[in-house]
């Protein structure tokens, strides 16, 4: 009876011997896994603890979140801006916007007794904290098929019965001069050109800043009918 009873005693020892060893390599290979892994030639970093974010949304609802990071949010100083956590990161990410009121303008029929205007606008957003600028470029005087053109203004304004034209800009401070009416005569106008010339700008991270561009011209009496045309090329850039 002794010899009976001793080999369930000994059946049992070794399974549960065994099962710790199972158990011992399983908690040891969870221990080396990773949630996911970065790497260079320089680093390999295994995981980050208790820090979250990111952007997530279905066909209902569209959400960002960041958890567990350090003091979230902008801080400043005179020398500094640290921008912290995925929601500050995805907010300051730099971005530009440009869109164009118009992209044609109809003068209409020109007369050498006063002087004809048209406007449009356009409207620039950015999150770059340095601002931006948007430059104009021609492709050329304002002219017409078979050759002939209208001169461009000089004196800074178009004047009735003399044979010019020009761009004013609403925004003060840029290379094409402002003209905060768009009218009346006379109007400030610059000559455009073949070189970039700002016509808007802003130092800052703008909403919705809208800048007015206004077109003026006149012809003289001995200026040759036909139709005029040119092409403008605005071009809005962030400054860094």
């Amino acid at each position: 009876m002794k010899k009976i009873l001793s080999k369930p005693k000994r059946l049992v020892g070794c399974f549960f011997l065994v099962s710790i060893l199972i158990l011992t390599s399983y908690i040891l290979n969870l221990k080396s896994a990773a949630a996911f892994q970065q790497t260079s030639t320089n680093f390999k970093l295994e995981g980050e603890f208790g820090i979250f974010g990111g952007a997530k949304s279905s066909a209902n609802y569209k959400l960002t979140d960041t958890g567990g990071g350090f003091a979230p949010g902008i801080s400043t100083s005179g020398s500094y801006e640290v921008c912290s956590g995925f929601q500050c990161v995805l907010q300051k990410v730099p971005t530009i916007t440009f869109t164009l009121g118009s992209n044609s303008v109809n003068l209409g029929s020109l007369s050498a007794a006063s002087v004809t205007t048209q406007s449009h606008i356009f409207t620039v957003n950015t999150t770059l904290t340095t601002g931006y600028q948007v430059t104009v470029v021609e492709d050329g005087n304002l002219r017409s098929s078979i050759g002939n053109d209208i001169n461009d203004v000089s004196g800074g304004t178009v004047d009735a019965g003399s044979e010019e034209y020009g761009l004013a800009t609403s925004k003060s401070g840029q290379n094409i001069v402002q003209d905060s009416s768009c009218g009346p005569d006379p109007d400030n106008a610059s000559a455009v050109t073949g070189s970039s010339q700002t016509v808007a700008s802003a130092s800052v991270d703008v909403t919705g800043d809208q800048t007015t561009m206004c077109y003026g011209a006149s012809i003289s009496p001995t200026t040759p009918a036909g139709q005029y045309q040119h092409t403008l090329t605005y071009i809005a850039t962030g400054t860094f």
